[in-house]
């Protein structure tokens, strides 16, 4: 699980990253409940055609837990430790600063290779 995997898929654009951060608010605040496409829709004000590419982008790199098409299906955000750093961070300053990250992936490896 990686916001970072999720944003560097999603075109490098000032809208997208504002959806994007729109999205992660709000699924942040309203952690384990379940959203659908049209929920973030409404709840945001963002159009259907840029809040399905993010939420795309965010089920591809397991953020948002779903089990099938995010556009079409329901899902909902568990943070963890680590993303919940990852996702505090880009809310705070627009993503992650180069220390933080690699600080992030040195746990990710250690903890990865603790399995």
């Amino acid at each position: 699980m990686t916001l970072r995997r999720a944003l560097a898929a999603l075109p490098d654009d000032r809208d997208t990253r504002a959806a994007a951060r729109q999205v992660m608010d709000l699924l942040d605040r309203h952690h384990l409940e379940d959203f659908d496409a049209a929920r973030v829709h409404k709840a945001t004000g963002l159009s259907l055609a840029r809040v399905e590419p993010v939420l795309a982008a965010l089920a591809r790199a397991f953020v948002i837990d779903c089990d099938g098409d995010p556009r079409l299906d329901r899902f909902h955000y568990v943070p963890d430790g680590v993303l919940d750093v990852e996702v505090r961070q880009f809310l705070r300053g627009g993503g992650a600063s180069a220390d933080l990250q690699r600080r992030v992936d040195r746990f990710r490896g250690r903890h990865d290779a603790a399995r």
